[in-house]
């Protein structure tokens, strides 16, 4: 189930409780990550215009969100981490990094292309090229 916040940002609750085998490190880095990121998560409504449906939807998102952050510990133990929590980890970053570069590269390339449908032609092979996931 997702919830869209007032943010335009989804979540994924039933990801929030899905165990995903990642190894200690791996779930110790998801861990310390997303408990380093949690102020943020109590800050959000103050960053945007929101709605009652919003603060409701945010309180929800945050109490499971708060549940699941409580778990990880026990998983950790046993090298699980949460889906939600494992999307992004050091090594995707890298992989985003390079991406964003490509991508960059890409758009300096084609930038000279005058015909619209062309371009969205060739702009749609080149990151077909280049997609890390």
């Amino acid at each position: 189930m997702r919830i869209r916040l007032d943010n335009g940002k989804d979540y994924d609750l039933l990801a929030m409780f899905t165990p995903s085998w990642v190894g200690h490190k791996k779930a110790l880095e998801a861990l310390r990550k997303n408990y380093s990121v949690w102020t943020n998560a109590l800050t959000l409504p103050l960053y945007n215009r929101n709605s009652v449906s919003g603060l409701l939807k945010w309180l929800v998102v945050l109490t499971l969100h708060s549940i699941s952050l409580l778990s990880l510990p026990f998983i950790l133990v046993l090298g699980f981490s949460m889906k939600a929590y494992t999307i992004f980890l050091s090594d995707d970053v890298k992989k985003m990094k390079q991406y964003k570069q490509d991508l960059q590269t890409i758009y300096a390339k084609l930038k000279d292309i005058e015909d619209q449908d062309e371009y969205k032609r060739r702009l749609k092979e080149e990151i077909a090229k280049v997609k890390p996931f």
